[in-house]
């Protein structure tokens, strides 16, 4: 029997309330299963990939923000077992098609047979040592900021080739478009091998949502810690508007996949690897840190070859299932996709950010402990690992649910067979 393709397409940072128009549009034109109940194990991209491609929660995999880790040391560890590993192992081209700059070599996603760069960067291989070297020197809180050390530093081209880049990009219909027409080109000039494993990230939804968005504005802890009031409305606009976008793109994307006739023979995937916050819990904008419900409940949809996909039971689908529903439909296996339970972690702050004024560095400093959160059956809870406490707990029998979060917890905990939570 021929191994059928394998499709994931990650929508960047589209939560599950906002993917109502898209999760139609696939159930009903291209016969995608919905599934109402998926968690993304962490609230930003490194991590939540990391346990598509490994089937292991943040804390096993290790590919995690920590105290003293930060981006960009947050890396991918390729290590044989990956996603796109396995299948090479089993026979498969693997294709990678990223508009996403953390899905790709130079934070170590090296395991793939073609790797296609869907958006250009704003600065240039051969740049960034000189913009790293003044980012660390000067440590600038903005874009603005970040010129005019530059100039200090007799940077004086490397603006205008930003500037230039931006201008570029858009004429090419950025911020609107991100790599996902180029993406669909792509597709359709491509002959792909059986069997193909097709990676794909579409950062369309993903701010920025206007053209100098975050060149003059505060720095991006601001918006983290609900301190960018202005920018609310414009994200409350853009996001929806974006979100749009990006399904009349997406059903460009299935159905030039149709017409190469490789949907028909695909275990195809199309989930999200974290939500975003829109002025939620005091004004608070972007992803990360927190463990929301707006950041990680996500959209999951699934379409197999011949075959219905798992049923939905009652409980929770974590996106570190994918890998293994994956490998057990290519070996004829059955595989249940829904837990009891599942859990999503976050271990701080994942840039970093210096020269604070004490009280917001006390605030920062707040976030930067590992927590948990548990989704369950009877309900949820959240748990900070560092000071051993539950911060929420969201259940009808209160007492009941505490002592059944704490035992999988402690079980969860237990189970992690390194050294330590990374610092």
């Amino acid at each position: 029997m021929n191994k059928p393709h394998v499709i994931i397409i990650v929508l960047d940072t589209l939560r599950k309330d906002y993917s109502n128009g898209i999760e139609d549009k696939l159930v009903k034109e291209f016969g995608f299963t919905g599934y109402e109940n998926a968690i993304a194990p962490s609230p930003w991209t490194i991590p939540s990939h990391a346990s598509m491609f490994t089937g292991l929660y943040p804390l096993y995999h290790g590919v995690h923000e920590g105290k003293k880790r930060k981006v960009p040391d947050v890396k991918f560890r390729e290590d044989g077992t990956y996603l796109q590993e396995v299948l090479a192992s089993l026979g498969y081209t693997t294709y990678l098609f990223t508009a996403n700059f953390f899905i790709g070599p130079d934070f170590g996603i090296k395991g793939f047979s073609e790797f296609h760069d869907t958006l250009k960067p704003l600065i240039e291989d051969r740049d960034r040592e000189a913009l790293n070297k003044v980012l660390k020197k000067y440590q600038p809180k903005n874009g603005l900021e970040l010129v005019k050390a530059l100039m200090k530093d007799k940077e004086f081209v490397l603006p205008f080739k930003v500037l230039w880049r931006i201008i570029s990009r858009y004429g090419e219909g950025w911020p609107k478009d991100k790599g996902a027409k180029v993406t669909n080109e792509l597709l359709k000039e491509l002959n792909f091998k059986a069997p193909s494993y097709i990676f794909i990230n579409l950062m369309e939804v993903h701010e920025p949502y206007s053209l100098f968005e975050g060149f003059t504005d505060a720095p991006v802890v601001n918006r983290l810690l609900g301190e960018e009031p202005e920018l609310v409305e414009k994200w409350r606009k853009g996001y929806p508007e974006q979100v749009k976008y990006l399904e009349k793109r997406l059903v460009e994307m299935l159905g030039i996949l149709q017409e190469k006739g490789i949907l028909e023979n695909s275990i195809t995937i199309v989930t999200s690897d974290h939500g975003q916050l829109l002025g939620e819990y005091g004004g608070k904008l972007g992803h990360g840190v927190f463990l929301h419900d707006e950041l990680l409940r996500v959209p999951l949809l699934i379409r197999l070859p011949n075959k219905e996909p798992p049923k939905e039971e009652n409980g929770y689908i974590s996106l570190a299932r994918i890998k293994p529903l994956i490998l057990s439909i290519i070996q004829g296996k059955e595989f249940s996709l829904t837990s009891e339970y599942t859990i999503a972690e976050s271990f701080g702050t994942h840039y970093p950010y210096p020269n604070l004024a004490k009280d917001k560095k006390e605030l920062v400093q707040e976030l930067e402990k590992y927590r948990l959160k548990l989704y369950h059956r009877d309900g949820t809870a959240v748990f900070n690992v560092e000071d051993w406490c539950f911060e929420e707990i969201n259940a009808e029998n209160e007492e009941e649910f505490r002592n059944i979060a704490k035992k999988l917890i402690v079980k969860h905990l237990s189970l992690f067979a390194g050294k330590g939570v990374a610092k």
